[in-house]
């Protein structure tokens, strides 16, 4: 038996999920009662807290990652960065749950002449004894069996979990949770009432709030963002918002009262901090696919949402040369058109208002604008498909094919049947949501300062919704009859689609093609 009093002992203590399990400071407290046991004197811990050790964690252990750099940085353990003849565990799958990252640690603590405490067993463990070496290796392999099982269970219930609408993982921030006062079980999530920063008594529910208006307003997560910072909002560790940040918090379902899994949104059991329409709105706005901005997150022109390659149908964007005018040009293809031109016929000027203008200060707008009823035969059939489209895409989720090929085919499927359901949705909230657009037409107020005065977001979608197949049909633009720098004027080169027989009538006079 060794005589091991007067030894130097450091622990690495590890909790994997805050709300069970033994804390790191019972785990503290239980390693420091055992030293004064062993008449060892103890250093300073290593800590990782809410970080798992399993294979299928996402997380890094910054202080396992710490000790092992520590032993390898001298001859010995007593020698080295760790600066300890113990390493004082728990228990040892604290240690990992990983068998070969665990069978790598206890050859390293060999080599460094390094014996492992572990709490529970009340025992000290030689890396260079046979038996102990075992012992050890055997705690490991079942440990990951079970996280083995653990994972296979999650990943059994998480279908039927969500479909329930039940919460997963860390309430966002606005939200907190609520657990059973008997089991510990998380129940749901409610909203949290805590000061969104040390000088206000505004609480973070209503910082989320606040955050979907000014979005939903039509302004950018930028804009948001220097709102934010002069109110002075605190994230969760205490520092200011960044626009990312605020970006990502606008697109989670959470806020809305959805739980969303794998494309899916269901109807959650806890209470949203917001509209379900207006997240959906907000959602449009910052998952659109013409989000050209600048690197600081400012949206640039608002007809970069509506014009389209005639050639190859993809949008066109805006394009700088040296010595060149400006343009707006397909990445896919290369056709170009002169900027100029193509705004003055679409916005224009107050003396002379553009397509898109002329037809926003319409005297019959808030009519022709008018949010069509979820009864609209034309809502009731994008409804419709959509329901459809959804269903086939959870029957190809749950499909199995035998062979390679059928696999592929299937997942080839699934991933067309799931653009499909996208595009119908986007396409419903479309239908049922043009109430940014009205926001322009104010009563007694004249259109061109409506629409200067107007966040760039919205004059963008409102380009959107009536430079479309609704309403006055979406513009392309065709190639050139001759090259050179002398090209055909804009509404030679635009040709007007329209795609929905029920869009409403435009007047002779107004009509993008009259004349």
């Amino acid at each position: 038996m060794w005589d091991t009093r007067g030894l130097v002992a450091r622990e690495y203590r590890r909790l994997s999920d805050r709300k069970g399990g033994r804390s790191v400071e019972d785990q503290g407290e239980d390693n420091r009662l055992a030293a004064d046991e062993q008449e060892w004197t103890l250093g300073d811990p290593y800590i990782d807290d809410g970080r798992s050790a399993s294979r299928y964690a996402r997380r890094r252990r910054d202080d396992f990652d710490r000790l092992v750099a520590d032993l390898n940085s001298g001859p010995s353990g007593i020698d080295s960065a760790f600066a300890a003849h113990v390493l004082m565990l728990w228990e040892s799958s604290r240690g990992s749950r990983q068998v070969g990252e665990w069978v790598d640690f206890i050859e390293l603590c060999e080599q460094k002449q390094v014996r492992i405490w572990v709490t529970t067993h009340e025992r000290l463990y030689d890396p260079a004894n046979g038996r102990d070496r075992k012992a050890l290796i055997d705690d490991a392999v079942d440990s990951e069996y079970e996280s083995y099982k653990t994972h296979r269970r999650l990943v059994r219930t998480a279908p039927k979990e969500a479909e329930r609408g039940r919460p997963y993982g860390k309430a966002p921030y606005g939200l907190r949770p609520v657990y059973d006062p008997k089991t510990g079980k998380l129940l749901t999530w409610e909203a949290d009432p805590a000061p969104a920063g040390e000088e206000t008594l505004v609480g973070r529910d209503q910082a989320v709030r606040e955050l979907f208006e000014i979005l939903a307003a039509g302004n950018t997560p930028a804009d948001a963002q220097r709102a934010f910072a002069k109110r002075g909002y605190l994230n969760a560790s205490g520092r200011p918002f960044q626009r990312e940040q605020l970006r990502a918090m606008a697109l989670r379902h959470a806020y809305a009262g959805l739980r969303y899994y794998k494309g899916t949104a269901y109807q959650g059991v806890w209470d949203g901090l917001v509209p379900e329409p207006t997240f959906w709105t907000v959602h449009g706005m910052l998952s659109a696919s013409d989000r050209a901005t600048s690197p600081g997150g400012e949206l640039l022109h608002a007809v970069t949402a509506v014009l389209t390659c005639g050639r190859c149908g993809k949008l066109m964007a805006p394009r700088y040369e040296t010595g060149r005018p400006d343009a707006y040009r397909c990445s896919a293809c290369g056709l170009k058109i002169q900027m100029e031109g193509v705004d003055e016929l679409l916005i224009g000027t107050r003396e002379e208002p553009g397509v898109l203008l002329a037809y926003l200060a319409r005297p019959d707008i808030y009519e022709q604008l008018r949010a069509p009823s979820s009864a609209d035969p034309v809502v009731r059939q994008v409804q419709a498909d959509l329901a459809r489209a959804r269903a086939e895409r959870d029957e190809l989720k749950e499909a199995t094919g035998e062979t390679l090929a059928e696999v592929r085919l299937l997942a080839s499927s699934l991933t067309k049947k799931e653009a499909q359901v996208l595009e119908l949705e986007a396409r419903e909230r479309e239908l049922l949501l043009p109430a940014v657009v009205l926001q322009m037409v104010q009563p007694g107020r004249d259109v061109w300062d409506s629409w200067a005065a107007a966040p760039l977001r919205s004059r963008r979608m409102a380009a959107r919704l009536i430079l479309g197949p609704g309403y006055l049909g979406r513009p392309c633009v065709m190639p050139s009859t001759h090259g050179g720098r002398h090209q055909p004027p804009a509404a030679e080169r635009i040709e007007w689609r329209h795609a929905v027989e029920s869009a409403p009538a435009v007047p002779e006079a107004l009509r993008p093609d009259a004349g």
